[in-house]
């Protein structure tokens, strides 16, 4: 009976002692640190220089400029083009949490070759992009665009332009990333014979990003447009570039695209490169 009740206490103070352990070690034990944003820093909020978007919008209370030279050569000799556009532009407003509002372009575009040489602006236009919270690694963004038919004549949709966007990002590693926008736009052109015509288009890509360091990340992009012109239809593409983040407001970035067929006239490569600035906060 006595070496019962000597056990029993035993195995009392045995769990007391535990528990007493098991308190001290959670009273000294490192908080957990707060789970990083994936959408913090310039690099993850810039939609250039890649075709699809970022699944982030800009921080509240910050604007963002984008800005770039892209310089395309089509087709084949002895009908070849060339066409550069200047600008670029797309300023970003983080006007709420999650949410920013767009002013897009317009471009300065110079064409040479057939069909003609040219020179004007695109079409300018406003939109805006809404970031669902994160979820683990994922995170996911909706844009809206309207442009409104407001450039010269070969270069202007000759209507008015909306595009949505369902952007999709997934952390696969810490330094590698997947990413697809499909877009939807009913936008319109003209034809071989100068008829103007409202069409439709889709446009799906698929993105891997690979961050080298801090500041530096490369990129591999595939591009599939149903449509390029009422009377011109599917092209695919690549597209591979650089970014490299200069202190925490000024971004640079080079990229290279090439068509992905075999028909001669439907040849098209370029190049380009741009910037994105963090202007700063504004009330």
């Amino acid at each position: 009976m006595k070496i019962g009740k000597l056990g029993t206490l035993a195995f009392l103070v045995l769990v007391r002692v535990c528990a007493q352990q098991a308190a001290a070690q959670a009273a000294t034990a490192p908080a957990s640190a707060p789970t990083p944003d994936p959408c913090a820093g310039l690099l993850n909020e810039l939609n250039r220089p890649t075709v699809g978007y970022s699944a982030c919008a800009v921080e509240r209370g910050t604007a963002v400029l984008e800005l770039g030279y892209q310089h395309e050569t089509l087709g084949a000799p002895p009908n070849t083009a060339s066409q550069t556009q200047l600008v670029q532009g797309f300023l970003r407003f983080g006007v709420a949490q999650r949410f920013e509002l767009d002013v897009v372009g317009p471009n300065i575009d110079v064409q040479r070759g057939s069909p003609g040489n040219a020179d004007g602006f695109s079409d300018w236009g406003l939109g805006f992009k809404y970031e669902l919270p994160p979820a683990a690694r994922w995170q996911v963004g909706l844009d809206g665009l309207y442009t409104s038919p407001s450039g010269g004549r070969a270069f202007t949709a000759g209507n008015a332009t909306y595009t949505a966007n369902l952007d999709v990002a997934y952390q696969l590693t810490p330094a590698t990333s997947i990413g697809t926008t499909l877009a939807l736009a009913s936008t319109g052109g003209f034809n071989v014979g100068g008829v103007h015509a409202r069409y439709g288009t889709f446009i799906p890509s698929a993105v891997i990003v690979e961050r080298i360091n801090d500041a530096t990340q490369v990129y591999a992009e595939y591009v599939d447009v149903s449509r390029v012109a009422p009377d011109i239809g599917n092209r695919a593409f690549l597209d591979t570039g650089v970014q490299r983040l200069f202190g925490e407001r000024f971004e640079f970035d080079a990229e290279f695209g090439h068509a992905l067929t075999g028909i001669p006239a439907m040849r098209f490569d370029y190049v380009g490169a741009g910037v994105g600035v963090l202007l700063g906060r504004y009330p």
